[in-house]
């Protein structure tokens, strides 16, 4: 019997207040595809204590960002084309484009774990979990992104994806954000893939329907202190 999941992607934001959002309806079948871990990505990752001091949810997030932008092509070969097996309705154009754009990448930089971005992350999720679930990239009190960044005093350049759905590992949720079903400007994949970006927040929450919410902050180095 097929239970159907519901995913909200919000569309990536750099200082502005983007509430465009993509919503799919997925098979409620458990994604556990069988990777090695990659043991250099783990052991960079334990040596950070903002890492360390993340929940296991949101570790995992992490190392699948990770993951994705060390070894795109095997992210691709590995968990993409299994996932889009298991969720055929998510074949086309979308995903060609997303085939395509991991094959043809190098490399990216590791996202390392910053304080500040943590802090905006896990700032934002329990607003909107205080607001009864209400995602949006703009706060319950009418605050922007540019406000939550300067507000934990982050100084670099910046964006946030939010994703809503029925995730307990995280990795089917960053090939959702991957994916950017029916959104055109592909906002939440140039987050992913966007080699300025050297830092990184997550936070994650159990919402009350029993849905998992991320928000996943991107960060470039910060600008020196005058």
């Amino acid at each position: 019997m097929k239970i159907w999941a519901l995913f909200f992607l919000l569309v990536s934001c750099s200082w502005v207040n983007a509430q465009n959002y993509s919503q799919v309806v997925l098979s409620d079948i458990p994604f556990e595809p069988k990777l090695a871990v990659k043991q250099v990505i783990l052991d960079k990752l334990t040596q950070n204590q903002t890492y360390r001091a993340s929940d296991p949810l949101s570790q995992s997030f992490i190392y699948w960002t990770n993951y994705s932008r060390l070894y795109p092509k095997e992210f691709r070969d590995s968990a993409l084309l299994p996932y889009l097996n298991q969720q055929p309705r998510l074949k086309g154009k979308y995903a060609n484009s997303l085939i395509e754009a991991l094959t043809k990448v190098d490399p990216l930089p590791f996202l390392e774990p910053e304080e500040k971005l943590t802090l905006a992350a896990q700032n934002h999720v329990k607003d909107i979990k205080g607001n009864g679930g209400s995602v949006s990239h703009q706060g319950s009190d009418g605050s922007s992104f540019g406000d939550r960044m300067r507000k934990v005093g982050y100084k670099g350049c910046a964006a946030e994806n939010i994703s809503l759905g029925k995730d307990k590992l995280g990795l089917s949720s960053l090939l959702l954000l991957y994916l950017d079903i029916n959104l055109p400007d592909l906002g939440h994949r140039k987050n992913l893939l966007n080699p300025n970006y050297k830092k990184m927040g997550v936070s994650t929450v159990q919402l009350n329907d029993n849905q998992t919410l991320i928000v996943q902050e991107f960060g470039c180095e910060e600008a020196p202190r005058n």
